[in-house]
């Protein structure tokens, strides 16, 4: 196990614990949205961005377990969350499994899927709010919006079973993907009172590796198995997706993923010691194809 694996196991404890604790009991009324709000965050999942949270928050000088940056992290792992139910509703993808399970609209109704989306927006702002940084609640907020993944989403919609240029697809990816991505490092550095400088190589390192992770995700939509995958393998190409391997054919997706992670692992090298699990982060996503 190397040192991502082994990371991303310890975040992914220590988030889920506090998940646990932050989110409404399935027992309180009205239990029907807390039941499905639960289900949805819990359905599995590397709790990638909270990781990157930590991570950067580390390589800047901050420690691991610091309150701010886990609650930061658990408001990140829903907003994910939110915006995969939301990506998985018949208006949107119609998705019907999400990590093996079925999603959202499929274990309850859509209406109630629309609003648990909502909900777990809502919530994680009003956790995020607990931090007292209305700076970064304005980060956040911006790479949601339609300056971010919301407008990344609208494109991504606008572009399906349409011939669509690389400079079309990057828009998608680096707004749907990497915006929220980007977001979490910044958010983990923001918390650890990172100079100007840092911050701008956290950046340059967010928005490499944030679309390596959309390529990645593309190429294993064409190479990945159902099992794998956690839903259909190559839906994308089925539903006339727009994807980088749809654009410019799996071999220069693939090559194209690898140089981003480079260039994420010399932003890292930036930070020195502190920033080898950011290098390894990187590694850990590039490896999902090798």
């Amino acid at each position: 196990m190397n040192n991502a694996d082994t990371y991303l196991k310890k975040v992914a404890v220590l988030i889920d614990s506090v998940l646990e604790n932050l989110l409404p009991s399935e027992t309180v009324y009205p239990t029907s949205i807390h039941t499905l709000m639960r289900y949805s965050t819990f359905a599995g999942g590397k709790r990638v961005r909270p990781a990157l949270v930590m991570a950067a928050h580390e390589a800047c000088g901050g420690k691991f377990g610091d309150e701010m940056a886990i609650l930061a992290g658990a408001a990140l792992e829903m907003f994910h969350t939110f915006s995969l139910i939301h990506d998985d509703l018949p208006c949107m993808d119609d998705d019907d499994f999400r990590r093996g399970k079925p999603t959202a609209h499929r274990a309850f109704t859509e209406a109630l899927a629309v609003l648990g989306g909502d909900a777990l927006c809502i919530f994680a702002f009003e956790c995020l709010a607990k931090t007292g940084r209305t700076d970064l609640i304005a980060e956040i907020a911006q790479a949601l919006g339609t300056h971010g993944m919301l407008g990344g989403q609208v494109v991504d919609i606008e572009s399906e079973n349409k011939p669509i240029d690389r400079q079309t697809i990057e828009y998608i990816h680096k707004n749907k993907t990497a915006a929220l991505i980007r977001a979490s490092l910044r958010a983990g550095a923001m918390l650890a009172q990172a100079s100007d400088e840092e911050l701008a190589h956290i950046s340059a390192y967010g928005n490499a590796v944030g679309l390596a992770f959309q390529v990645v995700d593309d190429i294993l939509d064409e190479e990945g198995t159902t099992e794998q995958l956690g839903k259909d393998a190559g839906s994308d190409r089925a539903k006339g997706k727009a994807t980088f391997p749809a654009v410019v054919g799996i071999p220069e997706s693939k090559k194209y993923a690898a140089e981003l992670i480079t260039r994420a692992t010399a932003e890292a090298a930036y930070f020195g010691k502190r920033g080898e699990l950011l290098k390894d982060l990187a590694n850990f996503i590039r490896d999902r194809v090798s």
